[in-house]
């Protein structure tokens, strides 16, 4: 495997990127218990238990279906809408609100200040599970569907990875420049001195 990229520039949308491309994946971070721990360590969200990946990969499914529908200006699948509210009220009922801080903030993204500006976030106690790592990836989804901004989400043209365009001029075409960017470029280049 790779390194772990993330480039959605929120938690929901790194978690529907842990698959290279779709609709066939050559490489799944969520395949096996051993990347599933790595990819969550690297997303800030450290993992002690593995167990119930095909829970998480359909969560993950969901939220990809919803997003990259929302990147397109389509509507989002209702039964995947209310998968996510599912996974979201259950974590919710476990949860506690503290100051926000750490790595993923409001909208999935890096929250600011002592205490996230102010903000609070939801939090969960006891040992860290992939359950725990549903609830929060579930929490960022919610958080990103109900305030935003879904104008501002792309999926790339080449791999269908999501992200949100936090570029000042609001004009990212891909998941990162270095990879499907470059490679974009590239073919479009040597497709015109071909031509």
């Amino acid at each position: 495997m790779t390194e772990v990229e993330l480039v959605g520039n929120a938690l929901c949308l790194d978690f529907a990127n842990t698959v290279n491309a779709r609709p066939v994946a050559a490489r799944d971070w969520l395949a096996t218990p051993e990347q599933a721990l790595t990819w969550a360590r690297a997303a800030g969200l450290p993992v002690e238990d593995a167990a119930g990946l095909a829970e998480a990969r359909e969560l993950r499914e969901a939220v990809f279906r919803i997003f990259e529908a929302l990147a397109r200006d389509g509507s989002p699948p209702r039964a995947d809408l209310d998968a996510v509210l599912a996974v979201h009220a259950e974590g919710a009922a476990r949860a506690r609100l503290e100051p926000a801080g750490g790595t993923y903030g409001q909208a999935g993204g890096q929250a600011g200040g002592q205490a996230g500006g102010g903000a609070y976030r939801l939090r969960w106690e006891g040992p860290r599970t992939v359950r725990v790592l549903m609830w929060e990836v579930a929490a960022s989804a919610v958080e990103l569907l109900t305030h935003g901004p879904l104008d501002r989400l792309g999926a790339c043209p080449s791999c269908v990875w999501l992200f949100l365009d936090t570029s000042r001029n609001r004009r990212r075409r891909w998941c990162s420049m270095t990879t499907c960017g470059s490679r974009d470029k590239s073919r479009r280049y040597y497709a015109t001195r071909s031509a």
